[in-house]
């Protein structure tokens, strides 16, 4: 058995150092998963929860839906293929009560992204939110029905 110096730094060679790749050139390099979900919150007051929260218990069943965040997802989603549906006159009130959506990459840049909603309309994404959840949740309380074809993530085009 060898026996260790005292002061191994003086005997030994320095550690060489790995060439570190420019991050840059690397992210380019890899692709993005288009499924990775960002949380995005909006503010409801007391009154929208109780109405979100009975949307729900309503039609959890036929939609299939595990949790009130991924029902509010379907309702993002199915906002984002009706654009014609969408509507901003609803009050938007920072209450600090906030519900949470998970939309995918894809979503979120058509919420936020360099030509998505929150851009057109000049708010922010929390207001966005908040428009696009309460414009279908008004379309289905006027009798307007969701598929489940209609409320599946959007996928890239490939």
């Amino acid at each position: 058995m060898k026996n260790k110096p005292i002061a191994p730094f003086f005997f030994e060679e320095p550690p060489k150092q790995k060439k570190s790749k420019d991050p840059f050139q690397e992210s380019q390099l890899r692709k993005k998963r288009f499924d990775k979900t960002a949380s995005m919150k909006f503010p409801v007051t007391e009154m929208e929860s109780r109405e979100l929260r009975r949307l729900y218990s309503f039609y959890k069943e036929d939609l299939q839906a595990t949790s009130i965040t991924e029902f509010f997802t379907m309702l993002l989603r199915y906002g984002l293929r009706h654009p014609e549906l969408l509507k901003t006159h609803f009050v938007y009130e920072n209450t600090g009560t906030y519900k949470t959506v998970k939309p995918n990459q894809i979503e979120k840049s058509l919420i936020a992204g360099g030509n998505g909603f929150a851009i057109e309309w000049g708010v922010s994404e929390r207001k966005t939110l908040h428009h696009i959840i309460f414009s279908v949740m008004e379309y289905l309380k006027k009798g307007g029905k969701m598929k489940i074809e209609e409320i599946q993530p959007i996928r890239p085009l490939e």
